[in-house]
């Protein structure tokens, strides 16, 4: 009978990490969306994550989940524009 082997812990830390992420990124949005200051949400974040991380790396990730968070924000709410070519051949 065959035995499965174990997932190493970098891989048991990445599936962990994952829905975490995701759901960091969620309340980042939220509350950006709620006009928290830019500070709260990178307080929240960093406090979210203080028992599992360094301090170091609690800071990059939580500035990480927040440039996600606008960036994403950013992508939602810009209209969709037609190419520049295609504007100037629409007067034609």
């Amino acid at each position: 009978m065959l035995k499965a082997m174990p997932k190493p812990a970098a891989s048991q830390d990445l599936s962990a990490a994952n829905p975490r992420r995701i759901a960091d990124t969620l309340l980042a949005r939220l509350w950006l969306a709620q006009g928290f200051p830019i500070a709260d949400v990178l307080t929240m974040l960093e406090v979210r994550r203080r028992f599992e991380l360094s301090p170091h790396d609690c800071r990059t990730y939580a500035v990480d989940i927040l440039s996600a968070a606008r960036t994403e924000i950013q992508l939602a709410n810009q209209p969709l524009t037609a190419h520049r070519e295609e504007s100037f051949h629409a007067v034609a």
